[in-house]
């Protein structure tokens, strides 16, 4: 009886050294694994640091939006006196442009920037251009949005029930330089529309938006946010991994 009493408990105790042992190798390996993902974190940080000290810099606006004839590119007629403008379903494959300004500047004095639009024109009528732009030099393109007059009275009726607007135009400034390590920087730009809004004086007329001296018919930020992407090797494709941080223990 006593032999087997100390059996068992040696066997228990056999049993709770075991799990001892696998607890703290478990939680050294763990404590390994967190202080190694963050020293690789820190390494990752300061590689960022020293790609965003030497990212080529430029600034990225909106100057004027404004309503174009679809056309002959020419500024929309605006209502005159009881002439309502159109008449739809007469006129509802009529076009109606709505054009952004966007200007590009190159803020470094020293230092020649790659950059490429998307879903923009420049002035000449070039779309999606690649370019060097030159040190404080600045460029100038055009954000455009072209429907009919159906799909604008679309928007305008999504705009009044507050849902989101089906008819939008997009496009990109997208910066970088010739170095294989480094970073590219991304402005998206969304133009959404309404320019124009039911007659109140006639059924199935409609007339240039009111609020089209100011800027509560179109939705566009003025200054775009920045996306930025770091890189080890932009000719490999290699992106700079993302910090671990805020990844689950």
């Amino acid at each position: 009886m006593i032999l087997t009493v100390i059996t068992v408990a040696v066997a228990v105790l056999g049993t709770i050294v075991v799990a001892w042992q696998a607890y703290e190798t478990h939680r050294t390996t763990t404590l390994s694994q967190r202080t190694l993902e963050a020293s690789h974190s820190l390494a990752i940080d300061s590689a960022r640091s020293r790609l965003d000290h030497d990212a080529p810099r430029i600034d990225v606006y909106v100057e004027q939006v404004s309503v174009l004839s679809g056309d002959s590119g020419e500024a929309a007629a605006p209502r005159v006196g009881a002439v309502a403008g159109w008449g739809l379903p007469a006129d509802d494959r009529r076009l109606l442009r709505v054009q952004a300004r966007v200007r590009v500047v190159n803020l470094m004095s020293h230092r020649t920037i790659h950059l490429q639009v998307s879903g923009m024109d420049d002035p000449a009528g070039r779309a999606d251009t690649e370019v060097l732009l030159i040190p404080s030099a600045g460029l100038l393109y055009f954000l455009t949005a072209t429907f009919t007059l159906s799909q604008w009275a679309e928007n305008w009726q999504a705009h009044h029930a507050g849902n989101a607007l089906p008819h939008i135009a997009g496009g990109s400034v997208i910066a970088g330089d010739d170095r294989d390590e480094g970073v590219v920087d991304t402005w998206p730009l969304s133009l959404a529309a309404w320019p124009i809004e039911p007659a109140g004086d006639q059924a199935g007329t409609w007339d240039l938006t009111s609020g089209g001296a100011g800027d509560d018919w179109f939705r566009i930020a003025i200054r775009p946010l920045r996306e930025r992407s770091y890189w080890i090797s932009q000719r490999r494709n290699i992106p700079l991994p993302e910090p671990s941080y805020d990844k689950p223990g």
